[in-house]
């Protein structure tokens, strides 16, 4: 029994490291507010910048979205945070959160850094950049139109995209070998506007980017904690393989031993089913992973994927009249089923579809709501997500 006892305990210590970042999901609070330093242990580190809390309990939550102006829903837990990571309105206009962490970085170790991203669906942009810093020292910026913080994040996303998603959580996570000194975080847009890249969405008419920020961690690792996936790809197509994780030191090869490139991931472009071999160097070890790109002849890709992709659901957001384009794969009788996030039926319709548009209403709050297409004839069905904003 005790040796039993002591292999399930070993088996949590390896898999259960410690985040080092305090209330690292922001919910616990000083008070209900509406500010992000009502977070116990987060800081505002600039006088300039003004991060907002969003929590159940505070006045700008409103159930399914917040103060009327966006739907997101936290990744875990009753809290967010939300900030500008870029305002057009002003120069540089930028905002960040900080923290200390609950002990001091060791010298040489690897650490396993990551946050979850999500852009709000009232910005008239969205920006690459997003990151994090880590300093020995905290960090406090006085002025009131000095917003951003001249430093240089060690942590992004890697290929550091434009982050567009207004519905999913968004992970940006990277490995760091630590200098033995690091004490604080700080999460935000370090970059000036020279060299950061915006994308436009026009349709919004509220100044620059805001992005809402969920589940922040930081673990000391000691060996690879991510996946090397066999994947499939359409003939003519690319993909993205390996962890594809900032900071990672990987070398790839062809299976005949052809040296391609260093890289946390790679995009391949294979005319055949082809095999990919991954060495990566952690921590003075090297780890050999295989990865099989299966390529499908473009007539090959199976009915349902064909039918999943065939359907979408436009405007997404939207506040009561929607139109579902099928690209002629459900002609005849359809189904359509709209049910909240408790799977409660608020909508159903059945409609024939005589060309490649159909049009229905829904009267709703704002939130998020599933739609089921179901075709008459052979019972197959397309579930798509749907945010309506009143």
């Amino acid at each position: 029994m005790k040796k039993l006892l002591l292999i399930l305990v070993f088996a949590t210590l390896k898999f259960c490291a410690q985040n080092l970042v305090n209330n690292s999901s922001f919910e616990n609070l000083s008070t209900c507010g509406t500010q992000a330093t009502l977070a116990i242990n987060w800081l505002n580190p600039t006088q300039a910048g003004t991060p907002d809390l969003y929590n159940t309990c505070s006045p700008n939550w409103v159930p399914g979205h917040s103060g009327g102006l966006f739907y997101q829903w936290p990744r875990t837990g009753n809290s967010y945070v939300g900030f500008y990571s870029y305002d057009n309105s002003v120069s540089n206009g930028r905002e960040y959160i900080h923290s200390q962490l609950s002990s001091t970085l060791i010298t040489n170790n690897f650490y396993y850094i990551k946050f979850y991203i999500v852009l709000c669906n009232f910005s008239k942009y969205a920006t690459n950049n997003m990151g994090i810093y880590l300093s020995s020292n905290s960090i406090y910026q006085s002025g009131s139109t000095n917003y951003l913080l001249n430093y240089t994040a060690q942590i992004k996303k890697f290929m550091n995209p434009i982050i567009t998603d207004t519905l999913n959580w968004i992970e940006v996570a990277g490995i760091y070998q630590s200098a033995g000194t690091e004490n604080y975080i700080t999460i935000g847009n370090f970059n000036d506007d020279l060299t950061t890249d915006t994308v436009s969405f026009n349709l919004n008419n509220i100044y620059g980017t805001y992005y809402l920020i969920d589940d922040v961690s930081l673990t000391n690792i000691t060996t690879p904690q991510w996946q090397y996936r066999d994947t499939t790809v359409t003939l003519g197509d690319s993909v993205l393989i390996g962890p594809a994780i900032t900071g990672l030191t990987i070398d790839w090869y062809n299976m005949n031993t052809s040296f391609i490139k260093n890289a946390p991931g790679i995009y391949v472009k294979p005319a055949v089913t082809t095999k990919y071999k991954a060495a990566e160097t952690f921590n003075a070890s090297v780890y050999d992973h295989t990865v099989t790109v299966t390529v499908l002849p473009p007539n090959s890709i199976d009915d349902y994927t064909r039918l999943q992709n065939s359907v979408s659901i436009f405007p997404n957001p939207g506040a009561a009249d929607f139109s579902i384009t099928t690209v002629g794969l459900i002609e005849g009788g359809i189904e359509i089923t709209v049910t909240d996030v408790n799977g409660r039926e608020v909508y159903r319709t059945n409609r024939q579809v005589t060309n490649a548009l159909t049009q229905f209403s829904i009267d709703v709050k704002s939130g998020i709501y599933f739609v089921k297409i179901t075709k008459a004839l052979t019972g197959e069905t397309v579930l798509k997500k749907l945010a309506v904003q009143q």
